[in-house]
Formats: C-alpha cells, structure tokens, sequence
C-alpha cells in the first residue's frame, strides 16, 4: 500500500487544526457522561456513552451496532474501506466506561467537568477518563473524522469496539 502524500497528510493536518475546538468540544462531551462500571447506580451512563459512541461512528459511515453482554454494551462498528479494497483489516479497540472517583477529596475539580489546563509539560485535559480511554478513543474517531471530511479517506478497512466489559470482567463472570 502506497504512503499517502505529502499534499494528503497537510490537507488532513490542517484540517485536524481548525477543527480542534470542536474535537475539544466532543471529547468534553464524552467526558461529562458518569460511566463507571463497576458501579449499578450508572449503568444508565454506560448505555449513554455507548449511544454516543454509536453516534459518532455512525457519522463517520461506519454500521454501528450497539449489543448487550452479561454486564454493559459494546459497541461494534465496521467500515469496508474503498471500494475493491483489499489489504489489511485494522481493528481500534477502546473503552467507554471509568474507574469510580473515590476518594472524591483528591479530585481538585469536579472529575466529570472536564478542563483544559496548564500543567508541568503545557496544556493538559484533565477528568475522569481523559487519559483512560475516552481520550484515545476519541483520537481514533477525530483523525477518521479529518480524512472524511476532506475526502482523503484512510485506505483501509477498519473496524472498531468499544466496551466496558473490561473493568467488571470478574463481578459478571468473563
């Protein structure tokens, strides 16, 4: 499979750079729903942060299904590529869910608003799930949002899930 070009990669990047208040804007989003797993009293969030995952797939032209486990839905979402594509099938794996917040007293600000702030290497997001997982699964979702847009489409099949099953594993019997 060919590189891209240079041309390619610039019109991508500089699309990534105008957008980045809305990319910031949509991770805040993802980052305000509560989804901790281990906790029954948010199993409603979790549903909602696996709708909105299904959502922004969705958008990107992938077919989403959102499916029900012993414990939290995945997300499963696949996209064929170009058309008559035929190399590698890449999977992105994330998740959606958090680990509780206890001990809530060592949160300086509120862990499900998200912020933007100066920390000791620049600028840093900080909220629950910022950097585990919701923030690199919004990495994934945004690049493919920059190469559809600007109808540089990746070449590549793809596939993604989104679970949460990950951090309750033990308690619903995986």
């Amino acid at each position: 499979m060919p590189a891209p070009s240079p041309a390619t990669v610039e019109t991508v990047l500089h699309h990534i750079d105008a957008g980045l208040d809305a990319s910031r804007a949509r991770l805040f989003d993802l980052l305000r729903i509560p989804s901790i797993s281990a906790q029954p009293a948010h199993a409603a969030d979790c549903q909602r942060a696996a709708d909105w995952v299904r959502e922004q797939l969705a958008g990107l032209g992938f077919t989403v299904a959102v499916r029900p486990t012993p414990g939290h839905p995945v997300v499963v979402a696949q996209h064929p590529g170009p058309a008559g594509y035929t190399g590698p099938h890449v999977l992105f794996y994330g998740h959606y869910d958090v680990q509780p917040v206890d001990p809530l007293a060592l949160w300086q600000t509120p862990p499900f608003e998200p912020q933007f702030v100066d920390g000791p290497h620049g600028k840093r997001f900080v909220a629950r799930g910022a950097v585990d997982d919701k923030g690199q699964s919004m990495m994934f979702m945004e690049a493919l949002r920059a190469s559809t847009t600007t109808k540089c489409t990746a070449r590549m099949r793809s596939s993604s899930s989104a679970a949460s099953t990950r951090r309750c594993a033990r308690t619903q019997g995986f």
